[in-house]
């Protein structure tokens, strides 16, 4: 049985570290031998707390990750470690597309390339070499732009989304937001909607979140969405109606599959007018619309069995 290897950055908890724990959990309990590898190599990490609950296990680098045969599985903002697998069969797993562009958070971007001695890149045109794995329906069409086949290993909510039903009740007035993505957007929505409430989703812990969510009659979302996102699906079994750009896995009805009429090109001269109309026709007629969503979050209560179905597609690739 092939040894697999997940390459990931050591001591995060967010929703792309989680996915790779959630994956080699997956595999892990189908039999096979998958174990977490944390960079900087040269730091002793463990499993974080908030993982503990996946049946996973994490070593350090070395020759038997490096030896002929095994299998690698690396995000796509770390490539250049593939020349660390010269032996082994890489698979690149594309969270993201957006991010492969962009930099790594503070720190990384120099002790990578310290230790690989040159950029932590490969050219997106000489990757032939690899196989594909992509979460979105962005990536998928992103990859076959440059003639790459890919397989789908997309990703899930945690089951605790899924406990409690949304309660219309406690349901107020308020527009969240992620302040991390399209701020320029939002903030001029808001200084054009000065008599709603709009409230930002920052320093806050998961439970804080979710409160906060629960609470929301609606999320808005723009800028660009790098990959099949977390948030909207969060806000959407939260019982809000979801509202965003058109931009990244927004361009699509697979990654986000709302009703068009919740999404708005922001190109469009009429954008900003657009967005406000459909705040306030949401607000006064939520509980008509958040059935509109109905569709939405029964496709995110499926993730997890397709997730699985995907897995097992990814233990036939790799034994053929």
């Amino acid at each position: 049985m092939k040894d697999i290897y997940v390459i990931c950055p050591g001591g995060f908890v967010t929703g792309g570290p989680e996915l790779l724990h959630q994956f080699a959990h997956g595999l892990n309990e189908r039999g096979y031998n998958a174990s977490m590898v944390y960079y900087p190599f040269d730091i002793d990490f463990v499993v974080p707390e908030a993982y503990k609950h996946y049946n996973v296990g994490s070593m350090r680098l070395n020759n038997d990750v490096q030896k002929k045969n095994s299998v690698v599985v690396l995000p796509e903002v770390l490539t250049g470690f593939s020349r660390l697998f010269k032996n082994a069969r890489i698979f690149i797993w594309w969270l993201s597309v957006d991010n492969y562009f962009c930099d790594l958070p503070k720190g990384f971007r120099g002790w990578i390339n310290t230790f690989l001695g040159r950029n932590t890149h490969i050219n997106i045109q000489k990757m032939g070499r690899f196989e594909h794995l992509v979460q979105s329906e962005y990536a998928k069409n992103f990859l076959a732009q440059y003639g790459y086949q890919s397989s789908k290993l997309s990703d899930y909510l945690n089951r605790e989304h899924f406990l409690n039903k949304f309660n219309i009740e406690k349901k107020q007035n308020i527009i969240c937001y992620n302040p991390k993505k399209g701020s320029e957007v939002t903030q001029r929505l808001i200084n054009q909607n000065l008599s709603l409430s709009f409230i930002p989703i920052q320093n806050m812990t998961a439970e804080q979140v979710a409160e906060l969510l629960a609470r929301s009659k609606i999320y808005i979302d723009f800028g660009h969405h790098p990959g099949k996102d977390r948030i909207p699906r969060e806000a959407a079994m939260a019982g809000c109606i979801v509202i965003t750009g058109v931009k990244g896995s927004a361009g699509n009805d697979v990654d986000i599959p709302v009703p068009r009429k919740y999404k708005h090109n922001e190109d469009n001269p009429s954008f900003f007018a657009d967005v406000s109309r459909t705040i306030q026709v949401s607000l006064i007629n939520y509980e008509l619309a958040i059935h509109d969503f109905d569709d939405y979050r029964v496709l995110i209560e499926l993730e997890q069995h397709k997730f699985n179905e995907e897995i097992d597609e990814f233990i036939k690739i790799i034994n053929y």
